[in-house]
This record gives structure tokens, C-alpha cells and sequence, in this order.
């Protein structure tokens, strides 16, 4: 079993995305860690060859959905599909490949090589990503204070699940590395004794970075050593935009960061066409007003 492995679900409509991913791990990847992607099994053919000569290990989301409805039975009816994928990266644990696992999106993509190291305090410990959310709120008093009222009262109701009270932590985004001993006992040791399955917790605490990082403090199961994001997250053009104009580039990001995340609900090409030129302007206008101020 692999110390640690890089882990990714994804599913056709972000297969570009994906081998872009996969493409950095080739290219960056200086211990040769495995990477394991999930797909949908109706995706895996057409990711197969489109992937073509790129190390990857595939495996479909019924493997990883069948070994946990052994456990909580079936996959409820109209589950919805953003908790699906979720679910899998929760549940990846049960094909004990590795001890721990760096999980990303597909719109994520390294910069800079990394190995094993990188993401261990010392042997066994793996790094939790944690902080408060500092970058998130100045963008939110700049841009939208709906994003951090929201943020508040997400992390509120998940340290009420745990009964912390305290500072509110932020335990996104990835690249994340979550270890399985954590994940096991969060089983065997929260589900089981309250009778309940993943489904429903899952379903009632939408959000898995949140729900891992509340349960490692919990469980106290492994020693928590923060670290700071290891990818440069963009959450909204606004925050590119303004990367932009201060001149960063992969090159500078490089020095702190192992990688960036160019979130897909913004970088999509929608149906109907917004006009993103207009949304710049406006963004430069309130960039002009602070100066002016």
C-alpha cells in the first residue's frame, strides 16, 4: 500500500480539463506518485483514449460507489449529482491503495515539481490544509459580502456537528491531502454509533472540505499540522482579473504555489454567451473608484 497516491473524479464534460491535469503530473511528478482517476464507467473507453500514453490509473465510480453501498446500501434514488461526486472522493479510501491521498479537480494543473515531501510534515504526517479565511474576505468587501456571510454560516453549522466553538477555519481548496485513517473513523467511530450512513450526513453537511477538516480536529486521529493552499485558487474572474493587473504570471506564482485552480463554473463556455467584456469594465471601474478614494 502507497503512502500516499493523487486522486481526481471527473466525467466527460471535463475531460479536457482532466488530461491537462494529468498532462502537469506527467511533467512534474519527480517521485512518480500514482495517479488514480474516476470517471463515470459509460466516460471510461472515451477517457481511455483520449488519455492515450499518459500515466494514469483509471477506475470507474461504481467501483468506488459498490464497496460503500456494502456498507450503507444502496444509492439513494435522485442523490443529487453534485454531492455524487463528493461522495467519491470521501469514499476513495475503501480501495485501500494508499494511506493517504492529495485529491484535485480537473480544473486543476501543477507548475512546479513536487514529490512525496511536499506533502508531509515529517514520515507519516500529512499536512491539513486550514486557515482562516482571510484572501476570500478581502474579496468579499471588495466584491460581494453575500460570499462572506455565506462562508460564516457554512462553517458555523459544521462546528456545531463536532460541538468546537472557536475561529472559523476554511479547509479548502485543493489540491487537499486527506489521510484514510481519518476517513475510517470517521466510519466507524462517528457514523456507526450515531446510525447514520455518508448519505445522509453528506446530504445535510453539503460540503466535504469542510466535513473532513471539522472531523480531523475532532478525532484527533492524526497530529494537525496547517498549511497554507498549496494551488493558487481563482473562485471568480474578478480574482484573475485583478492576478492580471499586478502582473503574476505561472512563473511567479511558481514560488508559492504547486499549482492553480481555475475554477470551471467561470471558465466554462456557457450556451448562451454573457458579456464578460462588460463584467471587465465594471471590474475596472471599481479598481478606479478605490484609487480615487
Amino acid at each position: 500500500m502507497k503512502e500516499i497516491v493523487l486522486f481526481c473524479a471527473s466525467y466527460n464534460k471535463d475531460m479536457h480539463r482532466a488530461k491537462r491535469m494529468a498532462q502537469s503530473v506527467q511533467r512534474f511528478n519527480t517521485d512518480n506518485i500514482l495517479l488514480y482517476l474516476s470517471v463515470p464507467e459509460k466516460d471510461l473507453s472515451m477517457f481511455q483514449e483520449f488519455f492515450g500514453d499518459i500515466p494514469c490509473n483509471f477506475l470507474t465510480d461504481q467501483e468506488i460507489l459498490n464497496k460503500t453501498a456494502k456498507i450503507y446500501g444502496p444509492l439513494p434514488k435522485f442523490y443529487p449529482g453534485y454531492l455524487l461526486q463528493q461522495l467519491i472522493k470521501l469514499e476513495f479510501w475503501r480501495m485501500n491503495f494508499c494511506h493517504n491521498y492529495a485529491w484535485l479537480d480537473s480544473d486543476s494543473y501543477f507548475i512546479r515539481p513536487f514529490g512525496i515531501k511536499d506533502f508531509f510534515h515529517d514520515a507519516t504526517t500529512p499536512y491539513t490544509v486550514m486557515n482562516e479565511p482571510e484572501e476570500l474576505f478581502e474579496f468579499a468587501e471588495k466584491y460581494n459580502t453575500k460570499v462572506k456571510d455565506n462562508f460564516i454560516n457554512m462553517a458555523e453549522k459544521f462546528k456545531k456537528l463536532f460541538n468546537r466553538s472557536g475561529a472559523n477555519y476554511d479547509f479548502g481548496y485543493p489540491l487537499l491531502i486527506w489521510s484514510c485513517k481519518v476517513l475510517k473513523s470517521l466510519y466507524k467511530e462517528h457514523l456507526l454509533l450515531e446510525n447514520k450512513t455518508i448519505y445522509e450526513l453528506l446530504y445535510n453537511y453539503p460540503c466535504e472540505m469542510q466535513l473532513y477538516g471539522e472531523y480531523v480536529l475532532y478525532s484527533k486521529k492524526i497530529p494537525v499540522v496547517p498549511s497554507k493552499l498549496f494551488f493558487k485558487f481563482f473562485h471568480y474572474k474578478e480574482q484573475f482579473f485583478e492576478s492580471q493587473m499586478m502582473g503574476e504570471s505561472e512563473y511567479s506564482l511558481a514560488k508559492d504555489y504547486m499549482g492553480i485552480v481555475m475554477q470551471s463554473n467561470w471558465t466554462k463556455i456557457k450556451e448562451k454567451k454573457k458579456n464578460d467584456f462588460a463584467r471587465f469594465k465594471r471590474f475596472l471601474n471599481r479598481i478606479q473608484q478605490a484609487l480615487a478614494n
